[in-house]
């Protein structure tokens, strides 16, 4: 008679799989959504080379041959003969060995195989990356931030040792003369030759504070001109900054945390091959291991092509 008192009604719905939630699947074409990790980009800026060897040579020219004035008929003694020196850049290798089962890799809706060769590609781009900037030179390649400075010119520093300008002011681009004084003396101890190609390099919470900086001549007119479009990098008193994460904060005392220089002149890296990767079945099975290789190299070889502005006193 329609009379449902005491009577256990079901009803179908989403939220009990047997009562039809198995019916209901979920949309997998969602992208892959991947963090995003800080890195550097001292690829794009300074010397690539590949080579089919364990390193790459090449020959420093720092000497001069002598001269001098003489009369029509005066005596010419032999004058000094220059010399070429060697720099030498071995290639050092990393690897990853991640692991997946064969299972995994026949029957995943995506292709695991290749995901994993990209998260490995993405790895060792950052890796390397870090290694450009602060790598010590022991199995790995030596960077640029790693060697002795001097306050001292072109002129009469030691080779191999890299000049900075102090700010006079620990976490500060200091305030006589102020900070935008500073860049520009910076900018002033580079050679000529080198400042076609020559850029500022930074983090970015150094770039945040150049972004303060105001020229008082200009009647305060910031001097950092960000960039609106896609491929332009911004710029710095008319020179383009690229981003380095790798590098120190100028929050940190003494830290070499902006440079500025042509870093093509200046750094070297060297590539062996790109990365290689070998999938092996049978060492674990049924894990498949994607072992991967890769061969490079880094060193500074111009050492009057870099500058550094030092936060320190």
């Amino acid at each position: 008679k329609g009379d449902t008192a005491g009577l256990d009604a079901k009803a179908m719905s989403v939220g009990s799989d047997p009562d039809g939630g198995y019916l209901v699947t979920p949309d997998m074409a969602g992208r892959i959504v991947s963090k995003v990790f800080d890195t550097s980009n001292i690829r794009a800026i300074a010397s690539v080379q590949t080579i089919s060897t364990d390193a790459l040579e090449g020959k420093t020219d720092l000497d001069e041959a002598d001269a001098g004035w003489v009369s029509e008929t005066g005596a010419r003694a032999t004058t000094s003969t220059p010399q070429l020196g060697k720099w030498r850049i071995p290639v050092h290798e990393m690897y990853a060995q991640p692991e997946a089962t064969q299972k995994l890799l026949d029957d995943a809706g995506v292709d695991v195989g290749a995901w994993l060769e990209g998260k490995i590609a993405s790895k060792f781009s950052r890796v390397e990356e870090v290694a450009f900037v602060t790598g010590d030179g022991a199995g790995k390649p030596r960077g640029f931030t790693t060697y002795t400075t001097a306050a001292t010119g072109d002129d009469s520093r030691a080779w191999g040792v890299l000049e900075h300008l102090l700010t006079g002011t620990d976490n500060s681009f200091g305030t006589d003369p102020n900070g935008v004084e500073k860049l520009i003396t910076l900018i002033g101890k580079l050679k000529p030759h080198y400042l076609p190609g020559a850029r500022f390099l930074m983090n970015r919470v150094t770039q945040t504070e150049v972004r303060t900086l105001t020229d008082a001549s200009s009647a305060g007119k910031f001097v950092f001109v960000p960039s609106f479009q896609a491929g332009i990098p911004n710029t710095l008193l008319g020179y383009p900054i690229t981003i380095a994460d790798d590098m120190p904060s100028y929050t940190t005392a003494d830290s070499l945390a902006l440079a500025f220089g042509n870093f093509a002149a200046g750094y070297q890296i060297v590539d062996r091959h790109g990365i290689r990767v070998l999938r092996d079945p049978f060492t674990n099975k049924p894990y498949v291991r994607f072992y991967a290789i890769k061969r490079v190299g880094g060193d500074v070889i111009d050492f009057e092509a870099i500058k550094f502005l030092k936060f320190g006193d």
